[in-house]
């Protein structure tokens, strides 16, 4: 009080959410954010759901509804948001349609998890939208990709009540087409349900979009906002808001009344020590020539010719499910490393595939390193303790039988392949170069899944032999949670000609030379062109031509010449 009497002491009052924010906190009982909230009735969502969910997950379904399905779920990456989301999605069922908006690379993903979580939920209630043709309504459940919402400009005006963000960092920047688009989405529905494992990847202003998405009576205007926690300076172009301040007190509002954050390192009891996920790789992604090329080579298999001409047939319909994936693979590694993912590894068997992802990562100026086939034995070593070490982002580029055994990348916690290989205990020797006794977390193992490719063969391939194995004892590893993704049919005549002979080309030790030899020499030629082997090439391939712009100029402050009259559009 005394202070308020100097003259050269100016006092102003905590904004009004703070205090009630402050109000809250002295009521709880317990320091846990889940401790004081009641168990939802679950009832009316599906058991095969509710029965996976595990303790903290089911706490964080708890905390949304508890918060009428107005969250940000900022949970460490791995631990499961998208199963909390459904669950949650689920529990609002009665108000669907939902609308799904998520990185591209992972549409087919979330479709798969709707199928997975919610069996009530039939397929053609499930509507993926794969060009700025498609209809964001056709479904109960509707799945899209930011840069494609922005396409469908005239549809945003149909009301969706339910909405599930994935990685809302996505949306940081309110001068971006995807954020313009998904504003007036959010500003009606009445649950919005955000998910990202790094809300903020550097500065507080990259979370108002995402704080006034959930509660829109949060500062309605930015510049106050500004002002207090982005440590806003006025220069003489313009605002400056690239700062910080008052941290601890926008940790405790976020937490009162906006987001639930849980890290790995508090759950670690309740996780398996690898949590596999297969993720479908967008089918549109896949040219037209290069979709030909594998079809053609699919027919050759099914002809009946000589077991040399058989096994050609094979040898090159693997090679061109390489070359048709790179454009996939690419844009799921630049969504990884978007998402604020700082180090991973990503396993590959053919060079092309190898030299794809080496050259973007070098035009993206991603530090890595690359071991294959090529690399002297010296220099692995020397190699993997420079990815141990490293303190920066950072991808390690491997190739499945060059580095998938006597290497150590404990530092990294995610595990990415690229393409499928045929002996499962490759890849799972490939699995543990993280998975190894220096490592305290969960590990996450990324497989990606073309459909209409080699990978329809070779994913049931796998699980068959898993399956021998763990029959026999030798194996506690199960991928059968992931079967049921790929487009392999047993029903259909041609596809199990072609599988048979998948199944027993593989069995045969002439065949793996034969292969790996292939791999090694494989050169796409003039289909590469359609591929997007060449990373000045992804546009022609990619339906968001954002992955093919060069990346943008890196400025030290951000400026925003007219925020401090900016009013919030929520």
């Amino acid at each position: 009080m005394r202070a308020r009497s100097l003259p050269q002491v100016h006092l102003e009052p905590l904004p009004k959410t703070l205090t009630l924010a402050f109000a809250s906190q002295l009521e709880k009982t317990s320091l846990c954010l889940t401790a004081d909230i009641p168990e939802a009735d679950l009832s009316g969502v599906d058991d095969k759901l509710v029965s996976n969910l595990m303790p903290f997950q089911r706490a964080g379904v708890n905390f949304a509804i508890a918060k009428r399905g107005r969250l940000l779920l900022a949970d460490d990456m791995g631990l499961g948001k998208t199963i909390q989301a459904i669950c949650i999605a689920a529990f609002y069922r009665k108000e669907w349609p939902l609308l799904v908006v998520v990185p591209s690379s992972v549409r087919f993903t979330w479709e798969q998890a709707f199928h997975q979580w919610l069996p009530s939920l039939s397929p053609e209630h499930i509507n993926v939208v794969v060009n700025g043709k498609g209809c964001l309504t056709a479904g109960l459940v509707n799945i899209v990709s930011f840069d494609l919402l922005s396409k469908l400009e005239r549809q945003l005006k149909i009301p969706f009540k339910v909405v599930i963000i994935d990685e809302s960092h996505f949306l940081k920047n309110i001068k971006t087409a995807r954020c313009r688009a998904a504003v007036p989405i959010l500003k009606v529905a009445k649950r919005v349900i955000l998910l990202s494992g790094t809300p903020a990847m550097s500065r507080p202003v990259e979370l108002y979009t995402q704080i006034i998405a959930v509660k829109p009576t949060f500062f309605p205007q930015f510049h106050a906002f500004g002002l207090r926690y982005c440590d806003a300076k006025r220069l003489q172009w313009g605002w400056d808001y690239s700062g910080s301040s008052n941290l601890g007190e926008l940790k405790l509002l976020l937490e009162e009344a906006i987001m639930l954050r849980r890290l790995k390192s508090e759950v670690l009891s309740q996780l398996p020590a690898k949590q596999r996920k297969m993720v479908v790789v967008a089918p549109g992604r896949i040219s037209t020539k290069a979709r030909a090329s594998l079809d053609a080579a699919a027919k050759e298999m099914t002809r009946d010719k000589t077991k040399k001409q058989q096994t050609e047939a094979l040898i090159l319909f693997f090679n061109r499910t390489a070359e048709a994936k790179i454009p996939c693979v690419i844009e799921y590694i630049l969504d990884l490393l978007e998402s604020g993912r700082e180090k991973f590894l990503v396993f590959a068997h053919h060079k092309v595939v190898l030299d794809a992802i080496a050259k973007e990562l070098e035009r993206k100026h991603v530090s890595h390193i690359r071991i294959d086939g090529s690399t002297p034995s010296a220099d692995r070593e020397a190699l993997c303790q420079q990815f141990q070490l490293s303190k920066s982002r950072s991808v390690a580029v491997l190739s499945i039988t060059a580095a998938n055994m006597g290497l150590t990348f404990s530092s990294a916690d995610l595990v990415v392949f690229a393409e499928l290989f045929w002996n499962p205990g490759v890849l799972i020797q490939a699995e543990d170069r993280v998975h190894r006794i220096s490592q305290t977390r969960s590990v996450g193992i990324h497989y990606l899944v073309a459909r209409g490719t080699a990978d329809d063969y070779l994913w049931p391939l796998i699980q068959e032999k898993i399956k021998i194995l763990g029959e026999a004892g030798l194996s506690e590893t199960n991928f059968s949670e992931m079967t049921e993704a790929t487009d392999y049919l047993l029903k259909d005549p041609k596809q199990q000609m072609i599988y048979d002979l998948f199944q027993k080309s593989f069995e045969e030790d002439g065949t793996d030379m034969e292969l790996l030899e292939a791999a090694e020499s494989f050169d796409p030629g003039s289909a590469s062109e359609t591929s997007g082997s060449s990373s000045c090439n992804l546009g022609d391939t990619l339906d968001e031509s954002s992955l093919s712009a060069s990346p943008p100029t890196k400025r030290r402050f951000e400026f925003f010449d007219n925020w401090d009259s900016f009013t919030s559009p929520f």
